[in-house]
């Protein structure tokens, strides 16, 4: 009797210290699970390019040739052949401030630009982003408008899109000449720190 009760207490015991560190294993990853929902993802572009690099530092890790256009506070990067974005090829230009990155567009070859193609990439980036809006043309003309003076025109710029990524990054996909569209990336941070808006005192 004495025999059974000890091996009762035995088996109990195990029990309770081999079910331990499956407790202590997932109360671990639940609070991981928890820190990584709730930390907001970084912008990462194409190769780990992300926001605030140098015109340097992105050179070095696209390594591919690209032609400098200075322009007052405004430094911009192009690309001097198209690259391949999703199953298409676009000019990528990179747009610094200070020689920082801000924006970033692919302006896609007319060859690609049909409203097939527009279509696809609007549902890859869905992928990526979520749901799109409509955007305000107006917006995106004001942004480019910063780099070159009138280079969109307000009438031309049409069926565009708005993404918002996890970061607070604008992803804008439109038309904007001679049925050509293109896509733009603009930092959450941009000018200076605050959307190019002069804050001070404020």
């Amino acid at each position: 009797m004495k025999c059974r009760k000890l091996v009762c207490n035995l088996l109990a015991f195990i029990l309770i210290f081999s079910a331990f560190p499956v407790f202590a294993e997932n109360e671990n990853a639940t609070s991981i699970r928890d820190l990584v929902i709730s930390e907001k993802k970084p912008f990462s572009f194409r190769n780990g390019v992300s926001w605030a690099m140098t015109l340097q530092q992105v050179q070095a890790i696209e390594n591919i040739p690209m032609k400098q256009v200075p322009s007052s506070d405004w430094s911009v990067l192009i690309s001097e052949s198209p690259v391949q974005v999703s199953r298409f090829q676009a000019d990528l230009v990179y747009i610094f401030y200070q020689d920082a990155l801000r924006m970033i567009t692919y302006e896609f070859q007319q060859n690609d630009s049909t409203s097939l193609n527009f279509q696809y990439l609007t549902g890859a980036l869905c992928s990526v982003y979520g749901e799109n809006k409509d955007a305000n043309p107006i917006v995106i003309k004001s942004w480019m408008d910063r780099i070159y003076k009138d280079y969109y025109q307000l009438d031309k710029i049409h069926d565009a899109k708005e993404w918002t990524a996890e970061d607070g990054t604008s992803i804008f996909l439109y038309y904007f000449k001679n049925e050509t569209f293109a896509i733009l990336y603009v930092c959450p941070v941009t000018g200076n720190g605050n959307n190019g808006y002069d804050t001070n005192g404020l």
